[in-house]
């Protein structure tokens, strides 16, 4: 469950609040790619703990950051694979 961690944070924090957040885990975002990301954590869902993050929805996200933070963010949360 460690994934909801960054989404709760989008669901708590300011957006600033938000870019230190991610600082802690190497990820240098700012305040417009959170601003956003914002409509995106909306769409989670519960049910990703059990089935996963959909593509299309990491796809989203990349398109916001890009892919060398969306790795990183994947890294951390155990979520990236190696192919």
């Amino acid at each position: 469950m460690k994934q909801f961690e960054l989404i709760e944070a989008f669901l708590s924090m300011s957006d600033r609040e938000i870019v230190k957040f991610a600082r802690q885990y190497d990820v240098d975002l700012t305040i417009e790619e959170v601003v956003k990301l914002r409509p995106l954590v909306n769409k989670a869902n519960i049910t990703w703990v059990f089935t996963g993050i959909p593509k299309s929805f990491l796809k989203e996200v990349e398109k916001i950051i890009g892919k060398k933070k969306l790795k990183k963010l994947l890294q951390y949360y155990d979520l990236y694979k190696q192919s």
